[in-house]
């Protein structure tokens, strides 16, 4: 395999290998660390099974390992896997033998900065790095044309002296000098825009000196709030409000702000008029332009994504009886060859496995002493069992609520701390009782504090932000320091020495405090959880005693709420990333990634109005999966997997009732009753009115309770389905899952005792209809679930939330049934995760979705997957366009409401035209990444035509010099006796060159042998046994490639002498194509196709039927 595949495709090590794998693997696993590498048990049949032991043994490159296991010398070694491994220049210490790594590996990640170190290392040490240069620039990602990419007032990468010239041309004579109020004279402006990346804080000083001027005041500002204020504001991510202090007699003051809605509806208006004068400005110089778009570069379009391949991994000491799948074995090898993992793989994929495996392997390469892994509480026990079929011999040490009480608690912290296990499985509340030590505690803020007092000084960072970190960092070190040391343990988390943490079910502690600027954003709290508070700093913890690496975290659902979640998951996993892409805050990552929309909305008083803030567009999207994929490990599951196929949904059609009808018209008057305001909030609003919807579709009986009973609903047609398949399966003893959140058990009338009642009818035994609302403890849990594995009871009824994530009672799941909509994507996961999993002996099962025609049903379900197709987009790295919605709203707005009560045909000619829309603008997109692309191919073709020519020429003067007509290159005939000496001088020749080549191998420079027919004959440098070769050189230099005999070797190249008149005519061919293609590029460059008018056309009409639904947009 040559190098160009090793490096354009990142091969797998597998694939590099020439050989089989033959690898003696009957030695003493257990105790290979505490040998020598040279161990003569140990042996690799050649150099490339000698990379595959090294990794499989020690996992990382070790070249004089390899040399040990192989015989070779190290430089022998280094030669042979040339382009496939790399020496890091940031981690090879100036020694030949160190910082070697795959090349996958070292082509990955931010390629501009791998490439900027590696050019100042070659530059320093004479060409040593000139290879790296080469593969780096082969595979870093196209640029990114301007207009793809989205920039606003707060994109952390926008420079400082950026914005200054921005204010100049918003503001311009404006800000020339300003009035000193006590001296009353005028001085000349000074100042500067300052941007602390640690805080993610922008500060513009002085900027209240400008209050006279009518373009801060009026122009571009309010009487209430000035233009540089609505700037810095918005630079920092803040809302922009206006408030006056009113009484409030209930209030310790006697007074309170509350938001005046005209002057801050003023002041949106102008921020959204300096919004938009920044982005027609942004781009339109040329120099500013190229400047922004190299920034963008080196820091975010630079990174790619590394393809990990496990399937060399051979798992020596786990059980045969179990087999990994490709995809678990990939997932293993990302686990030990990265630094940090979000296993993101599908509901019920084996992420289990994974983790047990992963923790193994790390244990017997010698790279972890210590594996934790914390589970939630009630499947401590299935863990273990795990674990034990896996590695029957594992010594572990299982922590529950039992084991973890008080009066034990501290012998099981000293076992945990001194005891060498194979794995420590904690469930999650013994997790959190253990706590991180006060001097921990005090030695990070310690920390934090001085690199923050690092940063005074510099004028252009030195922010208000920065100073109140400093502060607030300053009073927490007083507080501790005087506090005193109260633990009830004394064995700590800090004490344990953990090496690798592994977190199941993650998406749990996604509730970490943010420290924002941020307000009034749906969905997001600065304050976070304790619980969440703590993960983070044991996380961070394990990382820091790591090298930066140790961390894993599982879940299915990593993205749940909103698209916001995937920083979450940054913050815990890859923080020393964002730190370097100045995106370690929230606020910063905002800035980069999120468009936010402000609305007001009467608060619950109802005589006072809140601003309401949410994420309306995420952009630069795959710039954020680039960066998301070097965490990520995202597998969907499919039969190959072990999964049960199913032929997609079954949708069951319901008619609608004329109750449920003369519904759907209340719901349109309450809907015109809250837009117009003429209801309070805490009375009625558009949630409510979602969630009414949703009830009267699933039965109109839950909203009005003097309805009849009709045959046409829902929980009938569900009765009928479940009981069907009942008697279809009585003899596999088959079982199904129902799902209902809205109508959960209780008193009166609900869907569950109906639906129970109705199964009763049709024969189904009550005693194997089970609600699991019934299991109040986890004792009647694991007994409830037990008897669904054994199909003693094989219709299960819940909700989402009890019957979801971790519910295992796949073994004989045939259907399950979603008799109303789960209300957010990961929801509709975790339903459909519980039959869809591994361990199912059904090969093909059902799922079925109740559909009420003109509900909200359909429209909702089709929301939700248009938003588990964008998430699953994201995890995997594949999404396509740069712009896209959040994923958060789960409430219907006015105009889907009265579309839907309605039946408005216009609603499905506006998602077709929204479609069409975005087709049009990803083939804009398109048109542009190729117009780019062109463009640049152009500016190279000069260049090469006229190396090409440079080629022709010299060739021409050889060809002509071989046929003799210049420079006597055609030998006379010659005699008998002349015959016999060129036979004796082409075979000592011929010896020559064979013992040379043999003996150039891996040579660091070129030489010349001898000369031969006018050209000299030229050993190159860094040659390789696998393919010996020499240059031929007079005015051209023309490659030959040698055998490993000398026989034939000598006709080689007197071949390639008497055929330089072919090369010739190839090399003016080449000249020709380049010259062709330079002209069909001109051609193709002025065609200037583009899709702005199609583009422009859907937009009008989108906002023309918008108009006529009457849509605010969000």
């Amino acid at each position: 395999m040559n190098n160009k595949t090793i490096i354009d495709g990142q091969i797998s090590i597998t694939d590099y290998m020439n050989m089989s794998y033959s690898v003696d693997l009957s030695m003493d696993w257990d105790n290979v660390f505490d040998q020598e590498v040279s161990d003569a048990g140990v042996h690799a049949d050649s150099i490339p099974d000698a990379l595959i032991l090294s990794l499989t043994t020690l996992g990382k490159v070790d070249i004089e390992y390899m040399a040990s296991v192989t015989g070779e010398d190290c430089k022998t070694v280094i030669n042979a896997l040339k382009g496939a491994i790399f020496q890091n220049p940031d981690t090879w210490d100036e020694c030949i033998y160190k910082g070697w790594e795959t090349a996958d590996e070292y082509l990955s990640g931010n390629l501009k900065r791998k490439w900027k170190a590696a050019k100042v290392a070659d530059q320093k040490y004479s060409g040593h790095f000139k290879d790296n240069l080469k593969a780096i620039e082969k595979v870093l990602p196209p640029t990114v044309a301007s207009t793809d990419i989205y920039v606003t007032l707060g994109s952390p990468w926008v420079p400082a002296d950026i914005i200054d010239d921005f204010i100049e041309h918003l503001l311009g004579n404006a800000l020339g000098w300003w009035v000193d109020i006590q001296s009353a004279s005028r001085i000349k402006k000074y100042w500067k825009t300052r941007h602390d990346e640690m805080t993610g804080t922008w500060e513009i000083p002085d900027k209240s000196r400008y209050h006279h001027n009518v373009a801060v005041s009026k122009t571009y500002g309010t009487s209430r709030i000035e233009a540089l204020h609505i700037i810095e504001r918005t630079l920092n991510m803040k809302t922009i409000s206006v408030t006056d202090e009113v009484d409030c007699p209930t209030n310790k003051s006697g007074k309170k702000r509350v938001i005046n809605k005209a002057e801050t509806v003023a002041a949106l208006e102008k921020q959204r008029i300096i919004k938009e004068e920044f982005q027609k400005w942004i781009w339109d110089d040329k120099e500013r332009k190229e400047r922004l778009e190299l920034i963008f570069e080196n820091k975010y379009s630079c990174v790619r994504r590394r393809i990990y391949d496990g399937s060399f991994l051979t798992f020596p000491t786990m059980s045969p009886d179990v087999n990994l799948y490709p995809y678990q074995k990939d997932a293993v090898a990302r686990i030990i060859f990265s630094d940090n993992t979000l296993l993101a793989h599908d509901v019920g994929a084996g992420k289990t496995y994974v983790m047990i495996a992963a923790g193994q392997e790390l244990r017997r390469m010698g790279l972890s002493a210590k594996n934790m892994y914390v589970v939630p509480n009630n499947i401590v026990g299935q863990w273990k069992n795990i674990f034990l079929s896996m590695y029957p011999d594992a010594n572990l040490l299982c922590v529950d609520p039992k084991s973890f009480k008080p009066d034990k608690r501290e012998q099981v912290l000293r076992d945990m701390r001194d005891g060498t296990y194979d794995g420590i499985i904690i469930a999650y509340s013994c997790f959190e009782q253990i706590p991180l030590s006060r001097d921990y505690h005090l030695e990070d803020l310690c920390q934090k504090r001085e690199e923050t007092r690092k940063r005074f000084g510099h004028r252009e960072k030195d922010t208000p932000g920065l100073r109140k970190k400093y502060d607030n960092l300053n009073d927490a070190v007083k507080e501790l320091e005087n506090t005193p040391d109260d633990s009830a343990v004394s064995v700590f988390f800090d004490d344990l020495k953990v090496n690798r943490l592994f977190v199941d079910e993650a998406h749990n502690f996604k509730n970490v405090p943010l420290e924002t600027k941020i307000s009034n954003v749906l969905g997001i709290s600065g304050a976070g959880s304790k619980k969440c508070r703590e993960m983070l700093d044991k996380v961070h913890l394990v990382q820091k005693e790591n090298g930066g690496k140790g961390v894993v975290f599982a879940t299915g659902t990593p993205i749940t709420n909103s698209i916001s979640d995937a920083y979450i998951m940054q913050l815990y996993l890859q923080s020393g990333e964002l730190a370097m892409m100045d995106l370690q805050t929230f606020d910063s990552w905002v800035g980069m990634f999120a468009e936010r929309t402000t609305e007001f909305e009467i608060d619950v008083d109802t005589s006072t109005y809140r601003l309401a803030t949410r994420f309306a567009k995420f952009h630069n999207l795959p710039e954020l999966t680039s960066l998301f994929a070097l965490i990520a490990d995202f597998h969907l599951t499919d039969v190959a997997d072990g999964i049960p196929d199913h032929d997609g949904y079954i949708d069951e059609m319901v008619a609608k009732t004329p109750e449920f009808e003369a519904y759907l018209k209340t719901i349109s008057e309450r809907a015109d009753d809250v837009r117009h305001g003429a209801v309070r909030r805490k009375d009625d609003n558009m949630l409510k009115i979602t969630t009414d919807g949703r009830k009267a579709a699933l039965d109109i009986r839950l909203v009005d309770p003097q309805a009849p009973f009709s045959i046409h609903s829902k929980v009938s047609h569900c009765a009928k389905n479940v009981a069907d398949i009942f008697y279809r399966t009585l003899q596999d003893k088959s079982t199904q899952l129902v799902f209902c959140d809205i109508s959960t058990p209780k008193a009166g009338f609900n869907i569950y005792d109906e639906l129970k009642e109705l199964l009763l009818d049709q024969g189904v035994p009550a005693e194997q209809i089970a609600f699991i609302h019934d299991a109040l403890t986890e004792g009647r849990r694991s007994e409830l679930f037990k008897k669904v594995r054994e199909g003693k009871i094989r219709v299960l009824i819940g909700s989402t939330f009890k019957l979801g994530l971790g519910v295992n009672v796949q073994d004989r799941l045939i259907a399950v049934h979603h008799i109303d909509v789960p209300w957010r994507p990961a929801d509709m996961v975790q339903r459909e995760g519980r039959i869809l999993r591994q361990g199912n002996v059904n090969p093909k099962v059902e799922i079925y979705r109740y559909i009420t025609e003109g509900s909200f049903d359909a429209y909702s379900w089709q929301l939700l997957e248009t938003k588990q197709r964008f998430i699953t987009d994201l995890l995997s790295g594949s999404v396509e366009i740069r712009s896209g919605g959040d994923i958060d709203d789960t409430v219907l707005n006015y105009a889907e409401v009265k579309a839907l009560a309605v039946g408005n045909s216009l609603v499905k000619e506006r998602v077709k035209a929204a479609n069409e829309l975005s087709r049009y603008q990803a083939l804009q997109r398109k048109t542009v990444d190729a117009r780019v692309q062109m463009e640049k191919e152009l500016t190279e073709i000069p260049g090469k035509i006229s190396h090409q020519k440079e080629l022709v020429d010299a060739c021409m003067y050889d060809a002509l010099f071989c046929a003799g007509r210049v420079g006597g290159g055609q030998p006379e005939p010659v005699t008998t006796t002349e015959k016999e000496q060129e036979a004796e001088y082409r075979r000592q020749l011929r010896e020559l060159i064979t013992n040379a080549v043999a003996n150039n191998i891996f040579e660091e420079k070129e030489r010349v042998l001898t000369k031969y027919r006018g050209f000299e004959i030229v050993l190159p440098a860094n040659m390789t046994p696998e393919k010996p070769y020499i240059w031929l050189e007079r005015t051209g230099r023309y490659y030959v490639e040698l055998s490993h005999s000398d026989i034939g070797n000598l006709v080689r190249i007197d071949n390639r002498l008497d055929t330089m008149e072919d090369h010739l005519d190839e090399l003016r061919a080449g000249l020709s194509r380049l010259e062709t293609r330079g002209a069909e590029l001109a051609a193709e460059l002025d065609k200037k196709e583009s899709y702005t008018d199609q583009i422009e056309h859907h937009m009008n009409l989108i906002e023309d039927l918008d108009r006529k639904l009457g849509v605010n947009k969000k």
